[in-house]
């Protein structure tokens, strides 16, 4: 009977809440995405929120923390501080008796409440303003340059009417990372999770080994329908469970996007349209010239079986039509692979599957497995046919690990063979603006990950993590599947491909982030990495150990972990 009350109050509040499907989303990376990892396995009955699609609406996120307050039981300390802190962090879609004010407010008009530093609620329209800031230092082991961070930025997000809302941020920056991201941006011509870059200069000249670069995130959205809801602009997704995605990370650069998001009944739909560049600027023309465009049509449907089960199915196209769209992708509902066929098969098509099942209130299994070519009767031959491209993730959580409030586990397996998001077009891989659309480490990898996170109070977060990768580099020259920009069909051999061909090489890292939260949103951190590639051949191995600290005011920028 318990059971029963539990799924009738899942269904009542998936039903009841409208489904506001389009609002401004808590940026990528934010405290936000572990608490609701942490009470969509705890109290999953009451979640409405799927967990697979990233970026989350805030208002969702307010509306759930509402719920967890007033009805989930057994809630300890700590998870009535990440529920204060979700209510605060989205307090204009919190009751105004219910919010959080400081009671002497900075000059009268700056932080009236913990979270913003400046808020307009009036009849029909309300805004947020903040600042961005991440000041880093720290030191590699044999590398003489300071290496660190100087990023200042502002966001703005507001709404009107409760049917247009709006986001923008930009973030003026200036950086030099260790050796390994170094290496990484002169190969691709790219900063990872950022893209354009220019050589950063004193007095007009070049700094050795800095960037200088902006980030700029900004889109609109439109309630359509009590259930459809639509975005525009320039923005970054994530579709997955997992510390990574096969299927759409937020590893690249950003995108101009139009989304649609359909939320009705167990379903939930997304519609991703974006147009993306095979190539940067650096790797191109190095000057002012216009890049090439391709485009992608993705989209992803969730049921929600159980509050406890959920199952995805996932398609995508990528195409090169020389700065044109192909508007037969705009149809939402149509399988991909039958539209490429009427236009006789040029373009890449990538199908895609996930699961998650919450078990016991304390544990989470999930899974992906992408394909982007298959041939059963080569698949089982052993032949290792360079056709059978796919990749597989296997994942679990465990939340309050062995009894300890806070100390959550995860491990997770990542596998991705040879010439996966490759394409005989290589304007057509599954790339953008030489980046991966899926996971960084491109293809031809297998990699093993272990994430440790421990929070002894609400100010304190410990982060352990560590991973290990047995991947393939492909000697210049020569193409064995590891980098999706080269074309299929230049590839070395037809049969006998397997994972870390090439020239083999192992990565092993090791990362340990802590952070003191002085205030809402306002981090202390010290961060220790450790990282080794052993390689085959001896002049692409990388030893790295890195030692620094950061003062971050709403800045989230996830680990450079490849």
């Amino acid at each position: 009977m318990n059971r029963m009350k539990k799924y009738l109050t899942f269904y009542i509040v998936l039903l009841s809440t409208g489904m506001h499907a389009q609002d401004t989303g808590a940026p990528l990376g934010s405290p936000a995405y572990h608490i609701i990892d942490r009470m969509s396995i705890l109290h999953d009955s009451l979640c409405v929120i799927r967990p697979e699609v990233k970026f989350y609406a805030r208002r969702d996120l307010a509306e759930y923390a509402v719920a967890l307050d007033s009805t989930a039981v057994g809630l300890s300390r700590l998870d009535k501080a990440d529920i204060e802190y979700l209510l605060r962090d989205n307090n204009e879609w919190v009751d105004s008796a219910a919010r959080t004010y400081n009671d002497k407010a900075l000059l009268r008009f700056f932080y009236q409440s913990p979270a913003n530093l400046f808020e307009v609620d009036v009849p029909h329209f309300y805004m947020r303003a903040n600042p961005i800031l991440n000041l880093e230092l720290g030191q590699e082991r044999d590398n003489d340059l300071l290496l660190g961070a100087n990023q200042r930025g502002i966001e703005v997000r507001g709404g009107v009417d409760e049917v247009v809302t709006f986001y923008t941020s930009v973030i003026e920056s200036q950086a030099r990372y260790p050796d390994y991201v170094y290496d990484h941006v002169a190969d691709y011509k790219a900063v990872p999770r950022v893209g354009f870059y220019k050589a950063f200069k004193r007095d007009g000249e070049p700094v050795e080994k800095a960037f200088d670069f902006n980030v700029a995130n900004a889109y609109i959205g439109v309630q359509a329908t009590k259930h459809i809801g639509i975005q525009f602009g320039h923005s970054k997704h994530f579709i997955g469970n997992g510390y990574r995605s096969l299927f759409l990370s937020d590893f690249g650069n950003y995108t101009f996007f139009l989304k649609f998001n359909t939320r009705v009944w167990k379903f939930q739909y997304q519609n991703l349209f974006m147009e993306l560049s095979p190539t940067t600027p650096a790797a191109d023309s190095g000057g002012d010239e216009l890049l090439p465009k391709k485009y992608t049509a993705m989209h992803y449907l969730n049921f929600q079986a159980s509050p406890r089960l959920s199952f995805g199915l996932y398609e995508a196209t990528v195409f090169n039509r020389i700065n044109q769209f192909e508007f037969q992708y705009l149809n939402p509902i149509i399988l991909y692979r039958t539209v490429e066929g009427m236009l006789g098969s040029p373009d890449n098509v990538l199908l895609g599957a996930d699961v998650r099942w919450n078990l016991f209130k304390r544990v989470q299994l999930y899974g992906q497995f992408f394909v982007d070519e298959l041939v059963f009767s080569e698949l089982f031959s052993g032949s290792g046919w360079w056709g059978n491209k796919y990749g597989v993730q296997t994942g679990v959580k465990y939340i309050n690990a062995f009894g300890v409030d806070h100390l959550d586990l995860r491990g997770e397996m990542n596998l991705i063979r040879p010439y996966t998001f490759a394409h005989f077009d290589s304007l057509s891989s599954y790339t953008h603006y030489n980046q991966p659309l899926a996971h960084p480490l491109w293809a031809n990898f297998m990699e093993l990950i272990g994430i440790a996170r421990y929070q002894p109070t609400h100010r304190w977060t410990a982060t352990g993590r560590l991973m290990y990768a047995r991947v393939g580099d492909d000697p210049r020259g020569e193409n064995w599947g590891t980098n999706p920009l080269l074309d299929y069909d230049s590839r070395v051999q037809d049969y006998g491909n397997t994972i870390g061909q090439g020239i083999g090489a192992t990565i092993a890292l090791a990362g340990l982030d802590v952070g003191f939260q002085f205030y809402h949103n306002m981090y202390l951190d010290l961060k220790v990495l450790y990282r080794r590639k052993d390689s085959e051949d001896d002049n692409l191995d990388q030893n790295t150990f890195y030692l620094g600290a950061a003062l971050r005011l709403n800045f989230w920028q996830p680990e450079l972990d490849f």
